[in-house]
């Protein structure tokens, strides 16, 4: 770990004491290393107006109901299917997955990490499933994504918890 020392605006600066005594972060020093991380993780040194890039793709901001829209229009095989086309794509055209074996599970975690910044939902990789919090899209997308990242299929177990999804992976 190296120390850098800058300087913040007054204004910033009573936001992160804000976040800090409301306890929504832990310190004023882990949000702005997190923040660094989004900031490289979401490649925002190459966004430009208008124009805002993430990993060799561009990205864009729609409202979730204009996304369900979509989606209401498609057949679940159709909604697979474009799952995982878009899973496939995005396993090239990251520079982040080039060297990955995706099928090993040890490297699940860096493309769900990747979901999370996406704002696709909370992951977790535990043992033979993966579980998924407040994800906006629908199952079966998520379900064809899975397949088409990692390989295999995955199969939707009940949760015992609301608004929680579990997927069981089961290889070829």
């Amino acid at each position: 770990m190296k120390t850098v020392t800058f300087q913040v605006t007054d204004d910033l600066f009573r936001y992160l004491t804000f976040l800090e005594k409301t306890r929504f972060v832990s310190s004023k020093e882990e949000t702005l290393s997190t923040a660094l991380e989004y900031y490289r993780r979401l490649g925002m040194h190459d966004w430009l107006p208008f124009t805002y890039r993430m990993g060799g793709g561009r990205v864009m901001l729609m409202d979730t109901t204009m996304i369900l829209d979509f989606f209401h229009i498609l057949t679940n095989q159709e909604i697979l299917n474009a799952a995982r086309t878009s899973a496939l794509k995005r396993k090239v055209t990251n520079p982040f997955f080039k060297d990955l074996d995706l099928s090993d599970p040890r490297n699940w975690p860096i493309v769900l990490r990747e979901m999370e910044i996406m704002g696709w939902g909370k992951f977790a990789h535990i043992t033979d499933h993966i579980r998924v919090e407040s994800c906006i899209l629908p199952v079966t997308y998520l379900q064809g994504y899975l397949e088409g990242m990692f390989g295999g299929q995955f199969i939707r177990r009940q949760s015992k918890a609301s608004g929680v999804m579990e997927f069981v992976h089961r290889k070829k």
